[in-house]
Order: C-alpha cells, then sequence, then structure tokens
C-alpha cells in the first residue's frame, strides 16, 4: 500500500506524489473573452510560456498540466513537462503555490494530468491506490488520462471522492476518453457517476474523429451525452493540422459546436495543446 501524509504547501512534492491530488473545490470557471469555458494542455512543449503565461491570456477556464506519466507498482512517481523543468532533480519552482493560486484567482481551475498517451503505469491493486494527503490552500484538481491500463482506476475514483465526503477536502475529478462510448480503459471507472465532467477526445481516433463529415463526431457525442453517469462533456480537438481528425476552428463552431451547446451536458472545449494553440490561434477563433 502506498502511504503519503504531506501538507499542500510543498507543491513540488505535491507533483511528484501521482495517484490522489487534493483541492478545495474551485467555483465555476470563468472566462473573460465568452461564456465558452475552454479547457488545455501545459507541459508538452518548453517553448510554450509559463502556466502563469496561460492564465493571462484570458482563453481558458482549465489549465491541465501534463503529464505524470510514471507510476504505480510502488515506484516513485514521475512528473514529464517536456523540457519545461525535472520535478525530480531541480524542482520545479515556478509551478509554485504562488502560480497555482494566481490562476485560481482568475477563475482558472489547474489540473494534475496523471497518466497520457505514452508513458510507464499501472495500478495493481486495489491498494497500490491508496494515497493520503491533506489539503492546503494549493487548491489542485485531479484529473485522469489513462490508455493503457483498465484495471483500478474506478478504485481511485471512489478514493479521491470519498476524501470529499468525509471531510477531509473537497475533491474534482475529471477523465479524458477517447471519443467511441464507451471507452475501453476509462469506461468502468466514469460509470461509477463519480467525474465531475470528461474530456473528450475527438482526434486521433479514426472512427469518431472529423474525416470530412461531423457524422461520426456527432454520433458518438449523442452517446456520451446520453450517459446517465456523465454530468458534463468537453468536445475535445487538436490545434494541429498535422494531426488526424484536424477540423478548422471555425468549421466546428459551425457545424458541430453551436449544436453542441444546445445540451445541458456541454461543458466547453478541449484545445490539445497549448503550443500548437498559440500558434493556430485556434481558441481565439473559437471564443471570437
Amino acid at each position: 500500500m502506498i502511504k503519503e501524509l504531506m501538507a499542500c504547501h510543498s507543491f513540488p512534492a505535491v507533483l511528484v506524489v501521482v495517484v490522489v491530488l487534493v483541492s478545495c473545490l474551485l467555483a465555476p470557471p470563468a472566462v473573460t473573452a465568452s461564456s465558452m469555458n475552454i479547457s488545455t494542455y501545459w507541459g508538452t512543449n518548453s517553448s510554450e510560456g509559463s502556466i502563469e503565461d496561460a492564465c493571462n491570456t484570458g482563453l481558458y477556464s482549465i489549465v491541465n498540466i501534463g503529464f505524470v506519466y510514471k507510476f504505480g507498482n510502488g515506484r516513485t512517481p514521475v512528473l514529464n513537462l517536456s523540457g519545461h523543468c525535472n520535478s525530480s532533480v531541480q524542482g520545479c519552482t515556478y509551478l509554485g503555490r504562488e502560480i497555482i493560486e494566481y490562476c485560481q484567482q482568475k477563475g482558472i481551475k489547474v489540473l494534475i494530468s496523471i497518466g497520457g498517451s505514452s508513458g510507464d503505469y499501472n495500478l495493481n491493486s486495489q491498494d497500490d491506490v491508496t494515497l493520503q494527503t491533506t489539503c492546503g490552500t494549493t487548491n489542485l484538481v485531479a484529473l485522469i488520462f489513462i490508455e493503457s491500463t483498465t484495471e483500478y482506476w474506478d478504485v481511485l475514483a471512489e478514493t479521491l471522492r470519498n476524501l470529499s465526503n468525509n471531510g477531509t477536502s473537497q475533491i474534482e475529478l475529471s477523465a479524458t476518453p477517447k471519443c467511441h462510448h464507451p471507452d475501453k480503459y476509462l469506461g468502468t471507472a466514469i460509470q461509477t457517476g463519480l467525474f465531475d465532467y470528461v474530456q473528450v477526445r475527438f482526434y486521433n481516433e479514426s472512427c469518431c474523429q472529423y474525416d470530412g463529415s461531423f457524422d461520426a463526431m456527432k454520433s458518438e457525442w449523442n452517446e456520451w451525452i446520453a450517459d446517465d453517469k456523465v454530468d458534463k462533456v468537453f468536445v475535445g480537438v487538436t490545434a494541429s493540422a498535422e494531426e488526424e481528425g484536424y477540423v478548422d476552428a471555425n468549421d466546428v463552431l459551425e457545424n458541430f459546436l453551436t449544436d453542441a451547446e444546445n445540451s445541458t451536458k456541454f461543458g466547453g472545449v478541449m484545445v490539445w495543446y497549448l503550443y500548437t494553440d498559440h500558434n493556430s490561434q485556434y481558441s481565439e477563433t473559437i471564443k471570437a
């Protein structure tokens, strides 16, 4: 069993502890440019600027830090920030509590992404899930992004939610499944009904991504919003024209999001990822 007891004031240590990240529940996201919530990923390219820079754009209501890509089997969790800094060596001082709180004061949620499309992670038992923390004021939120295993993610979600229910702290959970419903790896966890929202990836998935037509996307979108275990759904798109499933921002706005917004389960848009978003001005186009 993995057991750690830490205070939130030691932020670099919090980043290294993967399986449970504790938060004081934040107010609903606030955006300045328009009413549409946009989520993005930070930490995948060293040229994308700082988290503070991202929060100052006025574009994002959620910034996902990615990724904690190595954990499980009793190993020390490892956070990969693609050249920004090395959390296990020199630490990541500019990811300190003051920076996170700066974003939160703007109404922007900062999430830790657990897993990723590449990495070495596994939860091999129920005991491997358990991690105990205390909550200070660094309001982190937990997010799960899993692509290689199926077991114990439901146990992880339940462990996190129990921390909230017993009054230890307030927890908010999100998952980032692939667009085909139900997701092969996260489906069981999502069916616990414990996730506050899902950020569904409608790209790099041939059966339900944009392919010159929105039909497949719309079909799977309808499956997600019909799921009574899912409260809110973000539409995940890529800002890079080089990735499979890319769709022009104006096109997705006019031919998909306009209809999607009519659902009470519409949460917003997840744009992968910050660096390409800046270069393409994808989010700016959506929020214009």
